[in-house]
């Protein structure tokens, strides 16, 4: 069975996917392969949300999972001068992002790897890859943390019913505080800060 998030060869599915956020639509390039191919998560949705409505413009921005780049390419819709990095380890879904940017006339920095290994970021997006397990999640939270500047934010979006309070507890005892900012259709967003 294929993963999202894995570079498994899986059969070429090629669709463009219509995505409405707020006042803007989007035709999304998709594929077979990639997490959420059809549509917005709704995690995703509630995390971008509640980002806009409460972190002002930084001045770069990571966004970790990038997938096919709905949050990236909404992002910049209104920061107009933040610096963008997309990462994601599936090879597919950054092809895909990449092509997004371009019809979309947007530049971001597409790398594809697993994890984070350079930068500082002023704002870090996260929907967590939650099949993965535990053990990666947590491991990719500290990679956010490492990688956060001083005064900038972390924001992770999780199901309650997928551990969102153990995820809270594992950041407060790594001396991180941390905020729930919006709880919506049993999704918990935090923003998490030194």
């Amino acid at each position: 069975m294929a993963h999202y998030f894995t570079n498994d060869i899986v059969k070429d599915a090629p669709e463009e996917i219509t995505i409405h956020f707020r006042d803007f639509t989007y035709k999304l390039n998709s594929n077979a392969g990639v997490f959420s191919k059809d549509k917005l998560d709704e995690g995703t949705r509630i995390l971008l949300e509640t980002v806009l409505d409460n972190q002002s413009e930084p001045v770069s921005c990571l966004d970790l999972g990038c997938g096919i780049g709905p949050i990236a390419l909404i992002l910049m819709e209104y920061w107009k001068y933040t610096e963008m990095t997309m990462i994601d380890v599936n090879q597919r879904a950054c092809q895909l992002a990449d092509s997004n940017m371009k019809k979309y006339r947007r530049k971001a920095k597409i790398i594809c790897q697993s994890g984070i290994n350079e930068g500082q970021y002023a704002c870090i997006l996260l929907n967590p890859p939650i099949r993965t397990g535990k053990a990666m999640i947590y491991s990719l939270f500290d990679q956010c943390m490492e990688h956060l500047a001083t005064d900038g934010h972390f924001w992770i979006v999780m199901r309650k019913q997928h551990g969102a309070q153990s995820a809270i507890n594992y950041l407060q005892e790594k001396g991180y505080e941390v905020e729930k900012v919006a709880r919506d259709k049993g999704y918990w967003v935090m923003k998490i800060s030194r």
